[in-house]
């Protein structure tokens, strides 16, 4: 009898659980909306990387609320811990030294993007600060299997404006003198060895010349001059182990960047790899037997070109099992064990780790794991192609929202300018399109990516057809039945920042919100006050935005600045800020900020004191949501979550209150 009842209590429990799940799952299902925490909180699980030993995985997780870098021993996550105590900021980025167990991790203060850089024993769990941030600019510039307890340290904290090179000894902590650059070198890359091998220098034109290292001078040698117009399209310079070849993704002699490899001692130059749609944009070489494996291509998507048959038939075998849209983010020193990245539009990124001798992947791990449960809602993205005004071809992506009646449409906007945007999982994609708007991302005439002839068309266009590009965009979304036009928004940050200005002043009519993040409103104070370590690459800036020191540049950067449009601004506006911002001053957004008022134009104006160029802290990111959802919602009345204690639980300060 007693047996009985207890099965019978079990049963009910069971029973009980089960309905309490599924009323939990329809919940889920029946939710109007995929909440912000879900889309912008910490993420569970992110940047993981293997030990170059391939004894220990290290990631970067939450802990006490703030981003902290975690370890655990290789393929046994129960022994998992954290490292790092951080309750500040969050750690942002880490490196693997070649040192046994030993981390190196980066933090600015409060956003000013001079970094200071602390060690981590991953076995004792100490901690030591090497330079401290908020004083100079240090960041990781190499390490190497062949100098296994030394890292080479960039640091501007000599001169402001350029780097010097230290070699930073793992087991005293003490930093020697690599190479002191008095000669203004905007970069020099080392071979594993550390001996410096090249180095490039910006001429006053917006050129550059590449120099050798003569080992008998013991000085650089001008060799060849990379091109203004391949300025942007020249990057990712590495040497050989033995230092007698260089590598580098360059666009000399041809419209479209290319791997191109250059033998030192017969100075022959070559192509290794290259395509006629877009550009080289990636490589990975062997870490070990310094083969090169594959190199990327990203035009509407990302594709692979393999150099090493082994390692083909182990990513396509990857492909087939996870998937076509996936990356290698990291591999041990033999390049026997791999962190695979999974990036499909409409799921959440996911991790995998795979093991080469026994062609296995282990089981997913998801980056958001609450996201799982709301797949069905997500959007998948696609890729068109819209043709501009004059006929050039702009790569962009949509996507749709599946309850988009009234065809509010979002035009999101890149920064940069010299970045594009690219396929795969985009937070705000789906946090737009969840909220009932459409998205569109348009690569515009000077994003990178699509060949240098691309890029050259954007110089002195912004404001132009840079923006003009933009309204293109718009005009394809409408001609497709994809926007009501007096229901578009344009949101940005950075450039977007500055596009979403220019929108409202240049083509007032066309939008009906707009949100302007750490973006410029006057061209000629944002180029007088960028970073000093910017110093070198400062006449491109002037080759490719406008000339400040010219009459006939300043008169092109007024015209072209949205603060001197203030009067044309017919639309409600949104601004947000980090007041630390080392980029875009605060003073750009102060600036059109007190024009408007001046004028008596309504502005929503919202700065955050721990802040730079971008929200890092999550509770900030989340407040900075939850105003331009309650913004977007109030003018192009999409679906709004309650902003809840989003925005008090962040910095924020409301420098005039909503209109």
């Amino acid at each position: 009898m007693c047996v009985h009842r207890l099965i019978t209590a079990m049963i009910d429990i069971v029973v009980k659980a089960v309905q309490s799940l599924s009323a939990d799952l329809e919940f889920i299902m029946n939710a109007e909306y995929i909440p912000r925490e879900v889309l912008f909180s910490n993420p569970d699980i992110a940047q993981i990387r293997i030990s170059p030993d391939g004894k220990y995985v290290a990631y970067l997780a939450e802990s006490n609320g703030f981003m902290n870098v975690w370890v655990q021993e290789f393929g046994k996550p129960e022994t998992a811990k954290v490292l790092t105590k951080d309750t500040k900021r969050g750690i942002t980025m880490y490196h693997w030294t070649y040192a046994p167990g030993i981390l190196i991790y980066d933090q600015d203060a409060n956003g000013d993007e001079n970094y200071g850089l602390c060690t981590v024993n991953v076995v004792t769990g100490e901690v030591e600060e090497i330079t401290k941030p908020g004083h100079a600019a240090t960041e990781v510039n190499m390490v190497s299997h062949l100098r296994p307890n030394e890292v080479i340290i960039m640091t501007n904290a000599r001169d402001p404006n350029y780097f010097d090179f230290q070699i930073l000894d793992l087991t005293t902590k003490t930093m020697t003198l690599l190479f002191e650059n008095s000669e203004n070198l905007a970069g020099v890359a080392f071979d594993k060895h550390f001996n410096p091998v090249m180095a490039t220098k910006a001429n006053g034109d917006g050129s550059s010349v590449v120099l050798l290292w003569d080992k008998l001078k013991k000085s650089f040698v001008e060799m060849w001059t990379i091109l203004f117009e391949d300025s942007l399209t020249t990057w990712n310079w590495r040497a050989s182990i033995d230092g007698e070849k260089l590598y580098w993704i360059g666009s000399q002699g041809r419209d479209k960047a290319a791997l191109q490899e250059w033998d030192l001692k017969t100075d022959v130059r070559k192509i290794v790899s290259a395509s006629e749609k877009a550009d080289i944009d990636g490589y990975l070489f062997h870490p070990e037997m310094d083969k090169l494996l594959f190199s990327t291509v990203n035009y509407l998507k990302r594709e692979f070109q393999f150099h090493d048959e082994e390692f083909k038939s182990h990513f396509k075998h990857l492909q087939s099992v996870i998937g076509e849209d996936i990356n290698i983010t990291s591999m041990s020193h033999n390049a026997e064990q791999w962190v695979v990245t999974a990036s499909f539009s409409d799921k959440p990124v996911a991790f995998y780790f795979y093991d080469v001798k026994t062609k296995k992947a282990g089981e997913s791990i998801i980056g958001r794991k609450s996201l799982a449960a709301y797949t069905s809602r997500l959007n998948p993205m696609q890729p068109v192609e819209i043709k501009a005004r004059d006929g050039l071809t702009l790569v962009s992506y949509f996507t749709k929202a599946k309850n988009s009646a009234d065809n509010s449409l979002v035009l999101l906007v890149h920064g940069g300018p010299w970045h594009r945007d690219t396929y795969g999982y985009n937070s705000h994609h789906q946090w737009f399109s969840d909220r009932g708007y459409n998205v569109l991302s348009v690569n515009f005439r000077g994003s990178t990516g699509f060949g240098k002839a691309f890029i050259s068309a954007g110089n002195h266009e912004w404001g132009r057809n840079m923006h003009n590009d933009l309204i293109d965009g718009v005009n394809w979304a409408i001609a497709n039945g994809h926007a009501d036009p007096k229901k578009v928004a344009i949101v940005g940050a950075s450039y977007g920042g500055y596009s979403a200005l220019a929108g409202i002043t240049f083509t007032p009519d066309v939008f009906a919100a707009s949100v302007d993040i750490v973006g410029p409103s006057n061209l000629e104070t944002l180029l007088t006050t960028f970073p000093p370590y910017w110093k070198s690459f400062m006449p491109m800036f002037y080759r490719c935005v406008g000339d400040p020191t010219t009459e006939e540049g300043r008169k092109l950067l007024k015209e072209r600045s949205p603060l001197n449009h203030v009067d044309k601004i017919k639309t409600p506006l949104l601004i947000l800020q980090g007041a630390n911002d080392p980029r875009v001053k605060k003073a750009e957004a102060d600036q059109i900020y007190n024009s408007m008022v001046a004028k008596k134009i309504p502005v929503e104006y919202v700065v955050f004191p721990d802040e730079g160029h971008g929200f890092v802290r999550a509770l900030n990111n989340m407040g900075a949501n939850a105003l331009v959802e309650e913004f977007l919602g109030k003018y192009l009345k999409g679906r709004v979550q309650p902003i809840g204690d989003h925005v008090k639980r962040s910095s924020a300060q409301f420098i005039m209150t909503p209109q």
